[in-house]
């Protein structure tokens, strides 16, 4: 087991002198048995030994478990550094605890200054994780399974023990009499990867004995064809994909231009913050692909795509449509939100009327300025005209229409700030109130 860890290093050009790593401790046999193999590697590569270990506050255990591998530091000269898991509130724990313990290990490593993050993941782990995969849909870099290495900003995360099979790891532990805890609930049926732990792996292991290497080099073939895979997608995405603060954007028209294949690579990339499968990506392809001009989904509940006019753009969360009803009744300066206000302004001379202002009579007073509403008419020189069909014929993106809005008298439409301005305003004599509406962009 030891010269099998010195190996993994070794086959990756990765160096142990004199490192400081952190080792995720778990107190089950895998995380223990790494523990156990780098304190016998402490002295003869002068490695300076870190553990994390989290307290998931779920079971009765978990307090023996914390107790012990403190002890357990403590007796061997190594810092420990235990997080405990807050209850969380209508979310998935599976999905918040995978979040908490990284933010937790992320910290700790930056906090150290560690050069590897060890955790204890083996080849098993790796078995079960493809055969998820290929269950669920995913992508090539998905395929190959869990990665051995890798490279986080300023630290390397490390699986040392990914090649070696979990019967070797429970000998290693019965032959060195270490401790360790079972976790009582990977036992359980309810749970995928424990049916496939119990029922597919043991099946397969029945056909062939070796099965964990070749999931091994299996998981490897992949990678390797991914890192050529990952060279055309990154060029894909430097070239068509523009990503800002929460939000990414790319031309419809570019996207409808690659391979299916890069197409569910380059989304897959792209929105790699997301536990996505093969099958939701394809969702979303079908509504890039829509002959529909203009689309805005709420996602899965996770982030709004919007399809306007050969744009795509998705943003983080949802994009609520705004609901304004503001009565304007004297002059001054109305504020609806952050980004939007009215200004009214007595005023009697105007050389030039800009498309977001509305010049009418104060006495007129009051007048409404509102989100538009389904079957909203304007009258224009042609007659009336539904403001739905005008913002269509004028090819207004569906986000941007919804921040629209109109000046309203007596349930008679005035004006579409930035698009257009009713007939019945040429008839209002005098003119001696300006109606502004501004935005941050001006």
């Amino acid at each position: 087991m030891i010269e099998q860890v010195i190996a993994f290093f070794e086959k990756l050009n990765l160096s142990l002198d004199n490192k400081k790593v952190v080792i995720a401790v778990s107190t089950g046999v895998d995380s223990m048995v790494l523990l156990d193999v780098f304190l016998k590697l402490r002295e003869r590569f002068g490695l300076d030994v870190h553990v994390a270990h989290v307290n998931h506050q779920r079971r009765d255990q978990a307090k023996e478990e914390e107790k012990y591998i403190k002890t357990f530091c403590l007796r061997h000269n190594i810092k420990c550094d235990v997080l405990h898991l807050e209850a969380n509130e209508g979310e998935n724990f599976h999905d918040y605890a995978h979040r908490a313990r990284y933010a937790f290990f992320d910290r700790i490593m930056k906090e150290t200054k560690a050069d590897y993050l060890l955790l204890g993941h083996h080849a098993d782990d790796n078995m079960e994780t493809v055969i998820m995969r290929i269950i669920r849909g995913s992508n090539l870099k998905g395929y190959a399974g869990i990665a051995p290495v890798v490279s986080g900003d300023v630290y390397l995360i490390a699986r040392p023990l990914a090649a070696v099979s979990k019967a070797e790891i429970i000998k290693y532990a019965a032959a060195a009499e270490i401790r360790y805890f079972i976790d009582e609930s990977n036992l359980s049926d309810a749970y995928t990867r424990n049916r496939i732990r119990q029922n597919i792996v043991p099946a397969l292991r029945a056909e062939d004995a070796d099965v964990d290497r070749k999931f091994t080099e299996f998981s490897e073939s992949l990678a390797a064809a991914w890192e050529i895979v990952a060279e055309r997608v990154n060029e894909v995405i430097a070239t068509l994909v523009r990503i800002d603060a929460g939000k990414i954007s790319f031309s419809a028209t570019g996207f409808a231009e690659l391979s299916e294949f890069l197409q569910y690579e380059v989304l897959f990339a792209i929105l790699k913050g997301y536990s996505l499968s093969k099958s939701t990506v394809g969702e979303l392809i079908k509504i890039i692909r829509s002959e529909k001009k203009n689309i805005k989904v709420f996602f899965k509940r996770m982030f709004t795509i919007v399809k306007e006019y050969g744009t795509v753009s998705i943003h983080d969360g949802e994009i609520v449509k705004p609901v304004i009803d503001l009565v304007i009744n004297a002059p001054g300066m109305y504020r609806i939100n952050d980004s939007m206000s009215v200004n009214v302004l007595k005023i009697k001379h105007l050389e030039m009327l800009k498309a977001n202002e509305v010049w009418y009579n104060i006495a007129m007073l009051p007048v409404r300025v509102r989100t538009r509403k389904p079957g909203d008419r304007i009258l224009l020189s042609a007659g009336y005209k539904k403001v739905k069909d005008l913002l269509i014929d004028k090819k207004i993106g569906i986000l941007a229409r919804e921040k629209l809005l109109v000046i309203e008298k007596d349930g008679e439409i005035l004006a579409v700030p930035g698009v257009a301005r009713s007939r019945i305003l040429q008839q209002i004599e005098p003119k001696n109130l300006l109606i502004r509406v501004e935005t941050n962009e001006g």
